[in-house]
């Protein structure tokens, strides 16, 4: 009997391969070319603000949507100023969120880091002695336990003593804060205008796009645009809402099992639960270490806790709020996540989905439209 397999399968596994060729041969020239590397930082350096000015305005335009189209939709004000009550709402709900960031998490995660660093040696200590009492009960002598964790103390000490060496020079770096700060308040101005003029804007790149390209080719791109949109609104969103419930919910359950450094490691694990597959790995490796300096069962209940709470994500949280929106296998969404993580990355290990979401639906659409033109059936492919 012979195994037969869908058209559009094989089209999705063509397309899928072409993508991943692609996404290789980007990732060879920048590994291979540094001065092309070195090329491309310098623009993406120069082009922050408005970088940062465009993803503020994509982010924020549904908090204007919002308020232009249900809050507003009975007021008989003029259109332009629904616009500009929607878009200051937005300003101020964000300036809300870095201010509750600021004056909440910030001052908890500083009081827990200072609380790690004076108490460590006193961990260290404590997690050496049982770390003995193991190896001279198994009848072990002092052997590659104690060298492990010898090992570690130094380095943890060495640490601490470069970050108080460098705590004098933190005023050489008040330049890079002015500067970065600045370019922030740029990328809002920026984020600002985009929101207030949004279908000018459009409607210029719509005009450029007609003259200079045929009319077929400017639609599919006007389509690519809505889709490239919705796909990164959908995951960036999403992925916000489900890091920020992961992040609460490992919180409220460290302090219900009494585990130290909730704010410090939640914060972590919710963090780094932005970054797919990977993300849950990561976050957890620093708060298994942390809390193994302090008592290693500790260290084991929050292990056995992240491994719960990252099959509660992943089986039922991540798919209610995501879905299955990007339409990616498991197996592609963890090249994408390799390949730019190894170009960008952390911020290419989050981006590097959607990206490849994207880059995946224009090349099915282009391999799907040539085997039509050539008459090509996708048996004939077998």
């Amino acid at each position: 009997m012979k195994f037969k397999i869908k058209e559009q399968t094989k089209e999705n596994i063509l397309a899928l391969t072409c993508s991943g060729i692609l996404l290789l041969g980007f990732y060879f020239l920048i590994t291979q070319f540094p001065l092309l590397k070195q090329f491309l930082g310098n623009v993406i350096g120069i082009l922050l603000p408005f970088i940062l000015g465009f993803s503020l305005a994509f982010l924020l335009a549904p908090v204007t949507t919002r308020v232009e189209k249900k809050w507003l939709a009975k007021s008989k004000m003029k259109a332009s100023t629904k616009r500009k009550i929607g878009v200051a709402t937005a300003i101020v709900f964000l300036f809300l969120i870095l201010i509750s960031f600021m004056a909440v998490l910030i001052p908890q995660l500083l009081e827990s880091i200072m609380t790690l660093s004076t108490q460590l040696s006193d961990y260290l200590g404590k997690a050496n002695t049982l770390l003995n009492e193991i190896t001279e009960g198994l009848g072990f002598k002092t052997g590659w336990l104690e060298i492990l964790f010898s090992s570690s103390e130094a380095l943890l000490e060495s640490m601490l003593g470069m970050a108080k060496d460098y705590v004098p020079k933190i005023l050489s770096y008040s330049w890079l804060f002015v500067r970065q700060t600045f370019n922030f308040f740029i990328a809002v101005i920026i984020a600002v205008y985009i929101l207030l003029e949004k279908e000018r804007f459009t409607g210029q790149f719509k005009k450029l796009a007609y003259a200079v390209l045929p009319k077929a080719k400017v639609e599919s791109l006007i389509q690519l645009s809505r889709l490239t949109s919705r796909m990164f609104n959908s995951f960036i969103i999403g992925k916000l809402i489900d890091s920020l419930i992961i992040g609460v919910i490992c919180f409220v359950g460290m302090l219900i099992m009494r585990l130290p450094f909730a704010v410090l490691i939640s914060f972590i694990v919710g963090l780094t639960n932005m970054i797919p597959v990977f993300g849950p790995f990561i976050g957890a490796v620093p708060g298994i270490f942390i809390l193994f300096i302090v008592d290693p069962i500790y260290s084991l209940i929050f292990a056995v806790f992240v491994l719960l709470l990252q099959q509660f994500d992943g089986n039922i949280l991540g798919p209610m709020i995501l879905g299955d929106q990007l339409g990616l296998p498991s197996l592609w969404v963890m090249f994408s996540i390799i390949v730019g993580g190894g170009m960008f990355g952390i911020l290419g290990m989050f981006l590097g989905v959607p990206i490849f979401a994207v880059l995946y639906v224009v090349v099915r659409g282009f391999v799907s439209g040539r085997l039509k033109e050539k008459n090509i059936q996708s048996e004939d492919m077998l």
